[in-house]
């Protein structure tokens, strides 16, 4: 007797395994718009392991960088599709997830600081060209980092999150604060300040 309810919950089983691998009961790929409302930054040290953001307010000028986080807004939602099963499909099926698709653009990024950087460069002009963007294990300028992106549609929530790194060294003032701008393709402009650091 207990055979044959081991036997029979073993068919229900394996009954059920094969349905979660054939019916992945997986929802339609949606379109999911968002818009960027505001800017936050934070300090970063490459010298740091994991994700190197910090709250020290001396770091060496060769590892500083920069965490640019677009906060933004959900225009639309997929609602989620409940599925009941002794097995989750999850385990068997990998389904498409969502595209995230901005609608708007970035289409530049300034970089500023409040006080003179060197002697061509005082407070508050352009240090962009002095930060390159990471992209993995690469370093990019920001400029070429805002082109690919454009050219090849990146539907990124979060562009710079990888953070935009320092490439010179100050040599007038060692304490900065940073002012970054971002311009949106509908105009709009976001602006945030990092904390103030000093560059040893």
């Amino acid at each position: 007797m207990i055979k044959k309810v081991l036997y029979i919950l073993g068919l229900a089983l394996i009954s059920q395994l094969i349905v979660a691998c054939v019916n992945c009961n997986c929802p339609p790929t949606r379109n999911i718009y968002f818009t960027n409302k505001a800017l936050s930054l934070k300090n970063m040290d490459k010298s740091l392991p994991d994700s190197m953001v910090t709250n020290s307010r001396i770091i060496s000028n060769a590892n500083y960088g920069i965490q640019v986080r677009l906060q933004t807004t959900l225009l639309t939602m997929r609602k989620q599709q409940l599925n009941w099963g002794l097995m989750q499909t999850a385990y068997a099926c990998s389904c498409n997830d969502d595209n995230f698709i901005a609608k708007e653009r970035v289409v530049s990024l300034k970089i500023v600081s409040n006080n003179d950087f060197d002697a061509s460069h005082p407070k508050n002009t352009d240090l962009t060209l002095y930060f390159k963007a990471r992209k993995g294990v690469t370093m990019i300028s920001i400029a070429d980092y805002i082109k690919t992106a454009n050219e090849l549609g990146y539907d990124t929530m979060y562009p710079f999150y990888e953070g935009v790194f320092l490439q010179a060294a100050p040599s007038i003032n060692k304490k900065h604060q940073f002012k970054l701008t971002i311009t949106l393709s509908d105009g709009r402009i976001l602006e945030a300040e990092t904390t103030e650091v000093e560059l040893a």
